[in-house]
């Protein structure tokens, strides 16, 4: 198993976690605006408990977006300056799609019979960030649509054309504005499965130089002055 530091810091959660050989070890916390404080400690923490060093991994992982643009820049900055520091190659993947393997590790029981699963997160101003995943053959979720930015109606619209199994994540917004009738599972992205996306990608050899990620924010915004359209990661 290859040695993968992954960092998860898109929503009001952090989180780190980092694999050894066939080590786990993790760090989580639900501390919001406190991101900046806890990450680096977190990043120390995991790598004394294993033992090793930054230089010795062989990849870095984190989320791209969609997610919070200051947490976002957070886990970004961190895993930036991890990964030059190191020459380390990086890991970049969808916040949605970590909230579906979130999802699937905490609550499905049978893996098999799982069916499109929705991530949403409230993007406020009546916007929501908006995927849908499903299990491929390696147990791993996988986009049947783009992730993508929708309104209060267009996202209602999208869920009743779908008829996701569950909808997952930041969404009670949506569920009490819309009325919405389907499963509904609140959970924010986890570290310790952005590190099972990662490892599988890890495997395929899809890690990629830090200089070639850009982060997802879904919105053009003019406080951020800029557009980043979406890219599959």
């Amino acid at each position: 198993m290859a040695s993968i530091l992954a960092i998860e810091t898109s929503t009001a959660a952090c989180s780190v976690a980092l694999s050894v050989g066939e080590s786990i070890f993790s760090r989580y916390s639900e501390e919001p605006r406190s991101h900046t404080r806890l990450i680096m400690a977190m990043v120390d923490a995991v790598l004394v408990e294993a033992g090793i060093t930054v230089a010795m991994l062989d990849s870095i992982a984190v989320t791209v977006g969609p997610g919070s643009f200051t947490g976002l820049r957070i886990g970004f900055a961190t895993a930036q300056g991890l990964a030059f520091g190191a020459q380390l190659p990086v890991i970049p993947v969808s916040t949605l799609q970590v909230m579906a393997q979130t999802y699937k590790r905490k609550y499905c029981d049978n893996d098999q019979t799982q069916g499109l699963v929705m991530p949403l997160l409230d993007a406020r101003m009546g916007e929501f960030n908006c995927g849908g995943y499903q299990l491929d053959r390696d147990g791993q979720y996988k986009s049947a649509i783009d992730d993508q930015l929708l309104g209060t109606d267009t996202a209602q619209a999208l869920i009743e054309r779908l008829n996701p199994q569950v909808i997952v994540g930041d969404a009670m917004a949506l569920i009490d504005a819309a009325g919405l009738q389907h499963s509904y599972q609140s959970l924010y992205p986890d570290a310790l499965d952005l590190l099972e996306i990662a490892l599988v990608k890890q495997a395929r050899n899809e890690a990629v130089d830090i200089g070639s990620v850009e982060l997802v924010y879904l919105r053009g915004t003019d406080a951020w002055k800029k557009h980043t359209r979406l890219r599959a990661v």
